[in-house]
C-alpha cells in the first residue's frame, strides 16, 4: 500500500509539471470547475497563500476585470507598437483581461511630449502617450531618431530629445475582450485591474 501511495503521487506531480504554462504567456478562461462552479478569486488567493505563494489580481487573467486609463489608447493586433491598430479605448472603458505577456520590446517608445515627424507623405503631430519606434540613439546630443507609421503618409520620423521618449524595452501586455466582443492588446501601463 505505502509503495502504491509513492507510485500514485509521483505520477501526480509528474503529470503536473507536464501542464505547465509557457513562463511568457499566461490565459485562462472563465470556464467553470470540475464542480460546475465558478472560482472564487479570493479563495485562489488563500489557498495560494497556504503554499507560501502570493498572487495580484492580474495573476487571475480570465476572471478580472479592468479599466483603461486614458484617452485615446490604441488597441493592437499583438503585444508590440509594431502590431497593427486595430480600435482606440476611451478613459474608464471597462475590459475583461483574458490574458498577459512579458515582453522584450527594443526600440519601442512611448512620447512624454509632442513631436512633429515628417516624411515624403507630409508632417504629422504626434500627441503625448503616442507609440514610436526608435530607430538610432545619438549619444554625442542625446537624441533619438524615431519613426511612426501614418497608415496615409507612410513612414515619417524625426529626431528628438531623448527625455521625451520613454522606452519601453521590456513591458507588460494584456489582451483584454471589449464589452462589444473586440479582443486585441493594450500596454499595461494603461491598464488599471479591478
Amino acid at each position: 500500500m505505502k509503495y502504491l501511495l509513492i507510485f500514485l503521487l509521483a505520477a501526480f506531480t509528474w503529470a503536473s509539471c507536464q501542464n505547465t504554462p509557457d513562463p511568457q504567456t499566461y490565459e485562462t478562461s472563465n470556464a467553470p470547475n470540475q464542480a460546475g462552479t465558478t472560482l472564487d478569486t479570493n479563495l485562489l488567493k488563500e489557498e495560494a497563500a497556504k503554499s507560501g505563494v502570493e498572487i495580484s489580481q492580474t495573476d487571475i487573467v480570465g476572471m478580472s476585470k479592468g479599466t483603461i486609463d486614458g484617452s485615446n489608447v490604441s488597441m493592437r493586433s499583438g503585444p508590440t507598437v509594431k502590431s497593427e491598430k486595430t480600435g482606440s479605448f476611451e478613459d474608464k472603458e471597462q475590459v475583461e483581461v483574458l490574458g498577459y505577456q512579458n515582453v522584450q520590446n527594443e526600440g519601442e517608445a512611448i512620447l512624454s511630449k509632442s513631436i512633429t515627424v515628417k516624411g515624403s507623405g507630409g508632417t504629422v503631430k504626434l500627441n503625448q502617450g503616442k507609440a514610436v519606434i526608435v530607430e538610432d540613439f545619438k549619444s554625442e546630443t542625446n537624441t533619438y531618431h524615431v519613426s511612426y507609421e501614418d497608415p496615409k503618409k507612410g513612414k515619417l520620423e524625426a529626431d528628438i530629445d531623448a527625455s521625451v521618449a520613454l522606452t519601453i524595452t521590456y513591458a507588460t501586455w494584456f489582451q483584454v475582450k471589449r464589452q462589444s466582443g473586440e479582443i486585441g492588446w493594450v500596454l499595461g501601463k494603461y491598464l488599471k485591474t479591478n
